[in-house]
This record gives structure tokens, C-alpha cells and sequence, in this order.
């Protein structure tokens, strides 16, 4: 089967859209199928997979979902068309957005597929544009959320079927080592408003009042406003590691004592905590709707209130004074973890691709 991936985010641009893309085009490709993927060109030095992109336009930063996307610009519609045309399932991430997607819907007569990937709790052009959205909407053959907040952020707007597929990790780069570091509290992700960094910041405040040792290490790129304002009662005791490439990644999960997400809102789904599972390090995380699809409070993982300081510094102390429960949330973190491997993912969409198509070759 030819199999084209749309997306205005990917590599070098760094998230969940990208990773969940290259992930899928890999195992899809161990399966024997042709997969490229189309998307905008933009600045940054990471790109693992570049002989499979076909970049068109421009991939351009906007700032969204308290966050910052890309829109594609300056593309060749004739191009795209002519693209589409060779590929027997046209996939399209992200949402119906600005613009790769929206224009794959517009001009593909092929079986279409679209992974909602977002989770918010309002979109002003949804709303503005509806009756166009929904349109390309009903152009969709297959429509796939990662996540049950997902659907009910895209189902507010779009009445219909979803089929819930969630993302997956690599079980076979991320697994425990004999690395641990004591004490040690990590964050991993882009340092961004919604990452609730800040919250995390604020509760050492509270932990080292109690674990002296304790120490935070931050990895992930844009600390540099955050820095300026850490107290200097915990300067000593957090570290920022900056952009830690995706091969190193690994082995600082396994290295922590707790992993830590304490996003405020607007997440779809939790990745970095399943990582964090698989390497063999008990997660804490904020009570949203997107983590509480991956973690079961105080099964696998540990809920608390998002925007709460002191919750989150007690959870963490408790948790890193106490060997029992950290062992069993290893224990049932690790179980889980193996559900979400990519190669069952993968295989769980092709199956909806027959599903929904089954004169697909």
C-alpha cells in the first residue's frame, strides 16, 4: 500500500505530532508499505528520516493551544495535487487546520484518514468557519482521536464517529537501567506556558524544605525567562539541561527517581508519561482529562491538582520517601507501558484502513 502522511507539523519540529508520524511510517514501512510524508520546510538541524519528506512551502511558527504550531505558506497546489495522485491512503495529522491538511481534503479523491490530535476546550475558527470545516469534515473517510479528550475537544465541533487509537512509545529504546540517580526529580518537554513548569518550580520550594538532597533537572529548550526568576533558596538544587536529543532521552528517564508533567490544561494525551513507565520511573502528573486517559491515580502513576504547588511538592516528597510505593508504581507502569508499544499501534490503524477501505491493496 502507498501511504501519505499530511502534516503542517514534522520534524525539525519537535512534539507529539512528529513523533507519533515517524513512528508509524517506520513500522508501516517494516510491514513492507510505501510511506512519505508531506510537509512544510523549516529552520532546525533535526531530521532523522528526510528521505521520506517532501517538503512544499513554508512551515511557519504560530502560537496556539498555548502553544506554538506551524501553518504551511507559499505551497504549490498543482504539486500537491499531482502528489496525492500517486498514494493510495492520504493520512492527515493534527486536526482540520491550516493548511496541508485542509488542502489534502479539498483536492483528495483517495481514501482519507485524519488523527485529531489536539485536546482544548474552545476553537474561535471552528466555530467562525464552521459550515466549511464541516464540509471537509464529511470528506473524511476514516477519523481517528488518540485519546478521549481529543474526540470530545473535535466532536464539540464535528458529530461523528471516531475511532480511539493512542499514541505509542518504543518499549525497546526505553526500558529501566541500573542508572539511578538518588533523589532526582526530571521534567521532560518543551518549556512552554501549558507545561506548567513554573508550578513545579514554585513546589521545590516545599521539597527541599523536606529532602535537602532533592535535586529537579529540566529538559527541554526556552527556559531561559524561567531561569531568571527561580528563588534563590532552590538555584542550587534545579538543573536545566536545554534540548536533549531523542537517542539520549532514554537513559535520562531511567536516571530519575520521579518523573514529573505538571501541565495545566490542553493536553490530548501523555506521552512522556508512558516513556517515563517504560523506563522504570514512577510518574507524577497533574489531574487533567489527557493524563488521566494514561494514568490510573495511585495505580500507575500518581494525579494531583494542576496549578497546585504545594500538592505536587508533597506528592513528591512522599513519593521519594517511600521505596514500597515507588516500587509498585514501577511495577504497574511498566505493564502498561508494554500495551502502547508502536508496533501494536500500527497495526491497529492499518486494521481501520481495511476496515474502512477493504479494496485497499
Amino acid at each position: 500500500m502507498r501511504i501519505l502522511f499530511v502534516s503542517d507539523l514534522y520534524y525539525p519540529h519537535l512534539g507529539g505530532v512528529s513523533e507519533h508520524i515517524f513512528h508509524l511510517a517506520n513500522e508501516f514501512e517494516k510491514m513492507g508499505h510505501f510511506v512519505r510524508i508531506l510537509t512544510g520546510k523549516m529552520e532546525g538541524d533535526f531530521k532523522p528520516d528526510e528521505r521520506r519528506v517532501i517538503r512544499i512551502g513554508y512551515g511557519m511558527k504560530v502560537k496556539y493551544n498555548k502553544s506554538v504550531g506551524r501553518i504551511t505558506i507559499g505551497f504549490d497546489v498543482l504539486r500537491i495535487k499531482k502528489i496525492m495522485k500517486e498514494f493510495d491512503v492520504i493520512h492527515s495529522h493534527g486536526g482540520i487546520s491550516p493548511t496541508l491538511p485542509i488542502l489534502a481534503l479539498c483536492f483528495s479523491d483517495k481514501t482519507n484518514f485524519l488523527t485529531f490530535h489536539a485536546g482544548f476546550d474552545r476553537c474561535l475558527p471552528y466555530a467562525i468557519f464552521n459550515p466549511f470545516f464541516k464540509y471537509l469534515f464529511n470528506k473524511i473517510d476514516g477519523k481517528i482521536a488518540v485519546s478521549k479528550t481529543a474526540e470530545k475537544s473535535f466532536g464539540r465541533y464535528f458529530k461523528g464517529e471516531y475511532r480511539i487509537i493512542p499514541n505509542g512509545i518504543e518499549t525497546k529504546k526505553f526500558y529501566p537501567r541500573n542508572n539511578k540517580k538518588e533523589k532526582t526529580i526530571l521534567f521532560v518537554g518543551r518549556i512552554e506556558k501549558r507545561k506548567g513548569v513554573e508550578y513545579l518550580i514554585s513546589a521545590m520550594e516545599y521539597v527541599i524544605k523536606e529532602v535537602k538532597e532533592a535535586t529537579l533537572m529540566i529538559a527541554g529548550g526556552g527556559y531561559g525567562s524561567y531561569k531568571l526568576f527561580i528563588p534563590k533558596s532552590v538555584e542550587k538544587n534545579i538543573q536545566f539541561l536545554g534540548f536533549v536529543s531523542p537517542d539520549k532521552l532514554p537513559e535520562l528517564y531511567s536516571s530519575a527517581n520521579v518523573f514529573v508533567s505538571p501541565a495545566i490544561g490542553n493536553e490530548s494525551f501523555g506521552i512522556v508519561l508512558l516513556e517515563a513507565m517504560a523506563s522504570g520511573t514512577p510518574v507524577i502528573a497533574s489531574d487533567i482529562p489527557g493524563y488521566r486517559c494514561v494514568v490510573e491515580n495511585n495505580i500507575d502513576g500518581i494525579l494531583v491538582p494542576p496549578k497546585d504547588p504545594v500538592s505536587l511538592g508533597k506528592a513528591i516528597v512522599n513519593l521519594l520517601n517511600d521505596k514500597k510505593m515507588q516500587n509498585n508504581l514501577i511495577e504497574n507502569g511498566l505493564k502498561k507501558a508494554k500495551r502502547y508499544d508502536w508496533s501494536n499501534i500500527a497495526k491497529e490503524i492499518l486494521y481501520f484502513y481495511y476496515e474502512v477501505n477493504p479494496k485497499l491493496p
